[in-house]
């Protein structure tokens, strides 16, 4: 049985295998559904990043280095912005009420005094701070940075539940594997797509620029936001191009400090799943992580997509409710680092 937790509408599927990829939701999913385990499937670790404006000397390229433990961690140009992570911290609470700790706030903060030495910077500083949980395999014995980064499949089978698989563990980069390994013990043939070659150097950077030309001419903006679409895009940028022709509208700035146009928006009700304005504004086309971001460009981004959509003044009031509501939990801010004292000379 479905739900569909926007409407209230419900409906039913039948279905020959269920698929648990929810992550670190995956034993709470199946304590919830009468599925039982002997030991839990998950053993969560947080990670933990931080985000401070740009300042003199940041680096303008991804920098791996080592914290003050020697864990690696990275410094990361980001949105116009610095993104500071991540932290290993053992967590088994609740996947969506998880919260950077002030611990982890002053690790990040003194591993990146030991890279720029002579950095001021203070916890007022922080830009915002957020965190998640890293669904790794269950291993209670081992410390974070041990704990295997590889996926495992647990068959439901011994415990009742026949057809049904869940997956642990895993990264981004392997999700095209996983998912054929998880078709294949389904019982489901998959194969390997061939490559279509790789363009370096001049010729890259001609057939990018060529591109780039090409989504400014058919949607008629600037050359700013066409190589954004190109960088965010990439094959469907002329999508979102030709989506911008059809209607003025469409080709305006989400907010008064971004190349981003409502065009992007649009594309992510229609081919994206979007549902929300936090969907659009915090995943899809994530502008309200920016550096520019404030309430003026909040209010104006929420019009600019709620006039693209067609939501009435009531819709528009709810979303922007949802909204705050999601950032707030989200995105911590000032809780953590109300201490003004520098914590790095």
């Amino acid at each position: 049985m479905l739900r569909d937790e926007q409407n209230g509408e419900e409906w039913s599927v039948d279905a020959s295998w269920i698929i648990n990829a929810t992550g670190p939701w995956a034993d709470m999913l199946c304590q919830s559904s009468g599925v039982h385990t002997d030991e839990p499937m998950v053993g969560g670790v947080r990670g933990s990043h931080i985000v401070l404006p740009k300042f003199v000397g940041a680096p303008d390229a991804a920098v791996y280095t080592e914290a003050v433990d020697g864990r690696p961690i990275f410094v990361l140009p980001w949105n116009d912005q610095i993104l500071l992570g991540t932290t290993e911290v053992r967590d088994d609470s609740d996947p969506s009420r998880v919260r950077p700790s002030d611990d982890e706030l002053g690790y990040l903060l003194a591993s990146l005094h030991r890279l720029f030495p002579q950095l001021q910077i203070a916890r007022n500083d922080v830009r915002y701070a957020f965190a998640g949980v890293r669904p790794l395999p269950y291993t209670p014995k081992s410390t974070p940075a041990a704990t295997t980064r590889r996926h495992v499949f647990h068959d439901h089978a011994e415990n009742g539940a026949s057809g049904m698989l869940s997956l642990i563990g895993g990264k981004l980069t392997t999700a095209g594997a996983v998912a054929r390994e998880c078709a294949n013990r389904m019982g489901i043939a998959t194969a390997e797509f061939p490559g279509v070659g790789v363009v370096t150097g001049n010729d890259f950077e001609k057939a990018t620029q060529a591109i780039i030309s090409e989504v400014a001419e058919i949607a008629g903006i600037s050359r700013e936001s066409a190589a954004v679409i190109h960088e965010w895009y990439g094959p469907r940028s002329l999508e979102i191009a030709n989506k911008a022709r059809s209607n003025s509208r469409l080709r305006e700035p989400l907010c008064p400090h971004t190349p981003h146009i409502v065009a992007e928006a649009a594309d992510a009700f229609d081919n994206q799943c979007a549902v929300t304005l936090g969907d659009v504004l915090l995943r899809r086309v994530p502008i309200a992580l920016g550096a520019c971001w404030s309430a003026e460009c909040k209010h104006v981004a929420a019009r600019q997509i709620a006039s693209a959509v067609d939501w009435d003044e009531k819709r528009l009031g709810g979303e922007l409710e949802q909204f705050e509501a999601e950032c707030e939990s989200f995105l911590q801010r000032q809780a953590l680092w109300q201490r003004n004292e520098p914590t790095a000379r």
